[in-house]
C-alpha cells in the first residue's frame, strides 16, 4: 500500500507540472492553433488583469495544476505506473481543454480532435500488433476494428443528426463540426459501443441543463423562450459523457436501461 501510494505522489508532482501546459494549450489554441510561448506569460499579465482577459490571472492556472495533480495521482493509484494511467490523463486533460474552449469561443480546436482521430487510430493499430505478434496486451486495449468503426460511427452519426436537424429546423449548423470530429475521435479512442453510450449520457444531460436553464430564465428573469434562439456547445457533454464510459464502463448504463424496460413492461 506505501508503495502505491509513493508512485502516485510521484504521478501527482509530474501531474502538477504538467498542469501549465493545459492552460498554455487552452490559450493558445482557440484563436491560433499553435502553441506560443507568449501565452505562458498570460496568468502574470497585469494588462490583461486590468481589462478582464479572461486568460489573464494566476487563479486559473492554480486550478488547471491542481486538477491535473489529482487526476494523475488518482490514475497511478488505481492504474499503477501503466499505459492506462497515462491515457487516464491525457483523457481528462483533452476534455478539459475542448471543455473551457468549447464554452467560451464556440469552436473546437481541429488540432486537437483530428490529431485524436489519428492517435486512436494508430493506438488501436499498436495495440492489436502487440497482442497478435508480442503475446502481450497492453493496459489499455481497443481493437483496430472497433477502433475504425467508432471512429466512422461516432463521427456519420453526429453528422447526420446535423443533416436531420437542417431538413427539419430548416437552419444550418444543427450540429457543429466540431463536435463531429470530436465523436469520431472519441470513437477512434474507445469503439462504437461506448461512443453511442456516450452520446445518449451527453444528450440525456445536454438536455436536462438545457431545460432547467430556460426554466429558471422564465422563473427568476422572466424570459420567454425562444425556439432555436440560443447556441449551446455540446462539446462539454460529449466530453462528460466520454469520461463516464471511460472509467466506470457501460455496465451501469445497461443496468439503468434493463431497470427502465422493465419498470415499463411491469407497469
Amino acid at each position: 500500500m506505501s508503495q502505491i501510494l509513493c508512485l502516485s505522489m510521484i504521478g501527482a508532482v509530474i501531474g502538477a507540472y504538467l498542469g501549465k501546459y493545459i492552460g498554455w494549450a487552452i490559450r493558445a489554441w482557440p484563436s491560433h492553433e499553435k502553441f506560443h510561448c507568449d501565452y505562458l506569460k498570460c496568468p502574470s499579465c497585469t494588462k490583461g488583469l486590468e481589462f478582464g482577459c479572461c486568460n489573464a490571472g494566476i487563479a486559473q492556472e492554480r486550478v488547471y495544476i491542481a486538477l491535473s495533480a489529482i487526476v494523475a495521482g488518482v490514475s497511478v493509484f488505481f492504474f499503477g505506473f501503466s499505459i492506462k494511467a497515462l491515457i487516464s490523463w491525457l483523457f481528462v486533460a483533452a476534455c478539459l481543454i475542448v471543455t473551457i474552449v468549447d464554452i467560451r469561443c464556440f469552436i473546437i480546436p481541429d488540432c486537437l480532435s483530428k490529431g485524436g482521430i489519428a492517435a486512436g487510430i494508430i493506438y488501436a493499430a499498436i495495440a492489436w500488433a502487440s497482442l497478435e505478434f508480442g503475446g502481450f496486451k497492453l493496459s489499455y486495449y481497443v481493437s483496430f476494428n472497433d477502433s475504425f468503426i467508432g471512429f466512422v460511427v461516432g463521427g456519420g452519426f453526429l453528422m447526420f443528426l446535423g443533416k436531420v436537424s437542417e431538413v427539419i429546423f430548416k437552419k444550418p449548423d444543427g450540429m457543429g463540426g466540431g463536435d463531429v470530429k470530436l465523436l469520431a475521435a472519441m470513437g477512434a479512442w474507445a469503439g462504437w459501443k461506448p461512443v453511442i453510450v456516450t452520446v445518449l449520457i451527453a444528450s440525456f444531460v445536454g438536455a436536462s441543463f438545457g431545460l432547467a436553464t430556460i426554466i429558471y430564465d422564465s422563473i427568476k428573469n422572466k424570459k420567454t423562450y425562444r425556439p432555436m434562439s440560443h447556441h449551446i456547445p455540446f462539446g462539454p457533454y460529449l466530453c462528460l459523457g466520454f469520461l463516464i464510459t471511460f472509467y466506470f464502463g457501460m455496465e451501469p448504463f445497461l443496468n439503468f436501461f434493463n431497470a427502465y424496460q422493465y419498470w415499463v413492461m411491469n407497469r
